[in-house]
């Protein structure tokens, strides 16, 4: 029990000051040695309810805690989670990385890391895209079952024409989505924007719930299909890590676990 009562101690430490602290700082405030710390530490980021910046090597609440929360402490979870990964994804790819959750039939991006070269896409957090026409809302919308595809649907005839390569039928799209469920990743080549192919791959909860997305793009001269097929591991690699931090059971799995709700759309 006393074990129990240290742990707990370490827990309510960090909800209170609510940032990253160190084991030493942790060791001071609460006069425990470093060494009872760190074994706490380490059994608490095993199950996930602490975790550690892998850059400054402090530690903060993690995932399970916040999964008891409110939508919105969840949604701040997963940023905090998935924004450093982004970050070393984007340096090693240097075109635009991007996150993105499903609202309804579109998608709305939710953090960006912009390319810095010349001809690159830009686009603000916040914008909203129809799903069946990008990468990232063909990701997220293979999660659904055939059920809800069609009442998220219902009553659609042609769907909306962003380019001359959108997808614009129900029948095109549930193709679209078998294969994104098959690949465990989707594609769009000018879909959404001329001149401007993406890639996606999913992020999954505890729960084995797609959450989220994460896609590379850039303009068609840069995104060849071998770039593409250079980038691909790179992101898979990334959104599998940021599915481990988030405690999910299987990072291996196809996009075919129902979505978790958008924290803005609750």
């Amino acid at each position: 029990m006393k074990s129990l009562g240290k742990a707990l101690a370490v827990m309510d430490l960090l909800v209170s000051k609510n940032e990253e602290m160190s084991v030493t700082e942790i060791s001071k405030a609460l006069e425990m040695p470093k060494g009872t710390v760190h074994r706490i530490l380490a059994s608490l980021v095993r199950y996930k309810y602490a975790r550690q910046d892998q850059e400054t090597k402090k530690y903060g609440l993690g995932i399970r805690f916040y999964m008891m929360q409110s939508p919105l402490d969840r949604f701040k979870a997963l940023r905090a989670v998935m924004t450093p990964l982004m970050r070393e994804l984007y340096l090693k790819c240097k075109e635009t990385v991007s996150a993105a959750s499903l609202v309804e039939d579109e998608i709305e991006y939710i953090e960006r890391f912009e390319s810095e070269m010349l001809l690159r896409v830009s686009i603000r957090v916040g914008t909203r895209f129809p799903a069946h026409c990008t990468a990232t809302g063909k990701v997220l919308l293979a999660s659904l079952s055939d059920d809800e595809l069609t009442q998220l649907y219902r009553g659609r005839g042609r769907l909306k024409k962003c380019t001359e390569t959108s997808i614009t039928s129900m029948r095109e799209l549930k193709k679209a989505l078998e294969k994104a469920r098959e690949q465990g990743f989707a594609r769009d080549s000018e879909e959404t924007l001329i001149g401007v192919n993406c890639m996606a791959s999913p992020i999954y909860n505890l729960k084995g719930e797609v959450v989220a997305a994460i896609s590379i793009s850039g303009p068609r001269e840069r995104m060849t299909p071998e770039k593409v097929a250079e980038l691909m591991p790179l992101l898979q690699e990334t959104t599998s890590k940021i599915s481990q931090e988030l405690g999910a059971p299987d990072t291996n799995a196809a996009p075919c676990a129902k979505p978790a709700h958008s924290a803005k759309a609750e």
